[in-house]
């Protein structure tokens, strides 16, 4: 049988901001309400040179087809003149088993999704007048959270923050470009100094974010705290927090800055609500203006589920030749190729 691999260059064409933040947000509440049948993640952690591999896989209830996700990031691929991230994903039918398409993404469907995740949760706990949008990392994830939650929460004052001030420069000319207001912050304290709306998103093991920095009605969303060993909050912020969102709650009392309080006996094993309830409006993602705010996202297989379904309509619905006229770059697949299958 021929097996239809689907290129970077096609998903870029046919992917759209606006639907990947409406699959996405459909995909976090089906995720709550338990429609979707997935195992759980599993990793692979690399220390010399440092790196991760996440393994996701699921389907939703009465779906056509199930998915299997592979993503990988090495963080000092940079320095070798390589993107930090790659990864696949197979699309397969959830009735015969057969393989429906293979979506060579580079790990960008990762990154997408990941980046709708926190644009949503930045806007699910926000105060309701945002001073300006933070972002700790400067890696392609905080310039996907910078232009990404910027958008949903109305706002161009961006400040950014990285251990390389360099590459913290480089960003904010990246996204001055994008038509944002940037500010590179010396210090994480600076960055919370001008914002009530941060989002964390590094490889840190250890915390970045002091609780002395975190000021009445400011909202954070933690993203980097995605594998065993990884952590950017202070645990006693999640003391301090009136709301704290999870996308799951397993994942995150084993992996997520949820698990820090936890073991710290800071919280409760019940502190917590779901994410999903929140963005379906059967829970409050912020309480009061004064409110501490806290959003810990680990991933979700419904996420990568709902984004390749997605991306495998759009790219089949287009017509012969459409996406061959997208400009590719040297690094990217050539489009729609096709592998025999004996």
């Amino acid at each position: 049988m021929t097996l239809p691999i689907y290129s970077l260059t096609e998903l870029r064409t046919v992917l759209k901001r606006d639907d990947m933040l409406r699959v996405v947000r459909d995909a976090c509440i089906q995720h709550a309400q338990d429609n979707i049948i997935s195992a759980k993640s599993g990793e692979l952690m690399f220390q010399e040179p440092p790196g991760d591999c996440h393994i996701r896989l699921g389907y939703f209830r009465g779906g056509q087809t199930f998915v299997v996700k592979l993503a990988m990031g090495f963080y000092e691929n940079p320095s070798k003149g390589l993107e930090t991230n790659n990864g696949l994903m197979l699309v397969f039918s959830s009735q015969t088993g057969k393989i429906v398409a293979l979506l060579n993404d580079q790990g960008w469907l990762t990154s997408w999704r990941t980046a709708a995740a926190g644009a949503l949760a930045a806007k699910a706990g926000a105060p309701s007048h945002i001073t300006a949008l933070g972002v700790l990392g400067t890696g392609h994830q905080a310039e996907h959270q910078a232009q990404w939650a910027a958008h949903l929460l109305g706002t161009d004052r961006v400040f950014i923050w990285g251990r390389d001030p360099t590459r913290a420069t480089r960003l904010a000319e990246k996204l001055e470009h994008h038509g944002l207001t940037v500010y590179v912050a010396a210090t994480v304290e600076k960055v919370f100094e001008h914002c009530n709306v941060i989002i964390t998103c590094t490889p840190s093991t250890q915390p970045i974010v002091p609780v002395s920095a975190v000021k009445p009605g400011t909202h954070i969303v933690a993203l980097g705290s995605d594998s065993l060993g990884k952590q950017e909050l202070d645990p006693q912020i999640l003391s301090l927090a009136r709301v704290i969102m999870t996308d799951d709650h397993r994942q995150c009392a084993e992996r997520g800055e949820l698990a820090h309080a936890l073991r710290a006996g800071l919280i409760a094993n019940t502190a917590d609500i779901s994410l999903g309830q929140v963005l379906a409006g059967n829970l409050p993602g912020r309480l009061g203006a004064d409110d501490i705010t806290v959003a810990d996202l680990t991933g979700l297989a419904a996420q990568d589920i709902a984004i390749a379904t997605l991306a495998v309509g759009l790219v089949q619905a287009m017509k012969p030749g459409d996406a061959s006229t997208a400009t590719c770059n040297q690094s990217e697949s050539t489009p729609e190729q096709t592998i025999t299958i004996g």
